[in-house]
């Protein structure tokens, strides 16, 4: 089982694909772990080396329950990175894990030679928060089952329609919620380490390659952070999918592979 340390915790991460392909590191978001990516690690292994990993507080990596800010994260990547063998790597990173792919990227620019962010937001002024049917999603009762919480929640984090459209992708998502949730504390902690994180007067100083991904129906993080974040960075890429939500690595996987390694394969081999 491949760990590595950072900070005092253990990290668990795993490798797919050719190491000799251009690298990629991938980020999840709050409260998620390695099952949530699905398909999309092989599918983004036909061409590149993907590295992913269990945050701290998540999965199969450590579980305590201590304080840590962001950028404890942002050397966890690096971590990962070094015990993968990985001097310098496209960064790709969805909801809260986008906020880390930033931070990575502004904290280390010679070890991100691109950066994919999906449903993510700057968290700065102007940003907007969630859709009025994911704030009543989160908002459930004391009466409702866990299952029933992470399926109202899943609806509405999805396109309108998905579970009827993709049943077996929505039943994956599900399993995979009450498989292993998570701790509340540790949910709590992944929460406070982004609190007052912001990086909106940070992002023109990026000068690396930036392909910036989001769901046309994405209510958790709306698309127009994603536009504000594309407008921010010089050169960015936005590009918007339509039918699908929050979770297009489970909503339109194929779609996102594809704008994954077309950007990459657009690439000079210099940046790589």
């Amino acid at each position: 089982m491949p760990e590595t340390m950072s900070g005092g915790w253990k990290l668990y991460y795993e490798t797919h694909g050719d190491p000799a392909n251009p690298p990629i590191v991938m980020i999840l978001g709050l409260s998620y772990r390695l099952a949530h990516w699905g398909r999309l690690p092989g599918l983004l292994a036909e061409r590149l080396h993907v590295i992913t990993f269990d945050c701290r507080g998540m999965g199969q990596s450590e579980r305590r329950d201590e304080p840590y800010t962001i950028q404890d994260e942002v050397e966890d990547v690096a971590a990962v990175l070094d015990a993968a063998g990985v001097q310098r790597a496209y960064v790709y990173g969805r909801s809260r894990g986008g906020m880390i792919a930033q931070e990575f990227a502004l904290t280390h620019p010679e070890r991100c030679a691109g950066l994919v962010l999906t449903g993510t937001s700057h968290r700065g002024p102007g940003s907007v928060g969630y859709s009025d049917a994911v704030t009543r999603a989160m908002n459930f009762t004391p009466d409702m089952t866990r299952e029933q919480i992470f399926e109202t929640q899943n609806i509405a984090m999805a396109a309108p329609g998905w579970r009827e459209r993709d049943p077996e992708a929505f039943a994956y998502l599900l399993r995979t919620d009450l498989e292993a949730p998570p701790r509340r504390f540790a949910v709590v902690r992944q929460q406070e380490a982004i609190a007052s994180w912001s990086s909106k007067d940070r992002l023109p100083s990026l000068r690396m390659p930036v392909l910036v991904l989001c769901g046309e129906d994405d209510g958790m993080t709306p698309p127009e952070n994603s536009r504000q974040i594309a407008a921010l960075i010089p050169g960015a890429r936005l590009h918007l999918i339509p039918q699908c939500g929050h979770n297009p690595m489970l909503e339109k996987p194929e779609e996102v592979a594809r704008l994954v390694l077309d950007f990459a394969a657009a690439q000079p081999s210099s940046s790589r």
